[in-house]
């Protein structure tokens, strides 16, 4: 099994709103959130344009 990364950097605004969602347990509200910030990401990692690639999968080498 390979494991994949992605890295989430949040203003102190969307951490807060992170926060906030994990004290109060708001399950739809952690959904949106996933949605909101991370459903691309993913996307991006699954299908596979994340930018960074191993040099020996770049292309000239």
């Amino acid at each position: 099994m390979t494991k994949k990364s992605i890295v989430l950097a949040l203003s102190d605004e969307e951490l807060v709103k992170l926060y906030r969602i994990i004290l109060d347990g708001d399950k739809d509200g952690a959904l949106r959130f996933l949605e909101e910030y991370l459903k691309d990401r993913v996307w991006k990692v699954m299908e596979g344009f994340g930018h960074c690639k191993p040099w020996f999968e770049c292309s000239g080498r």
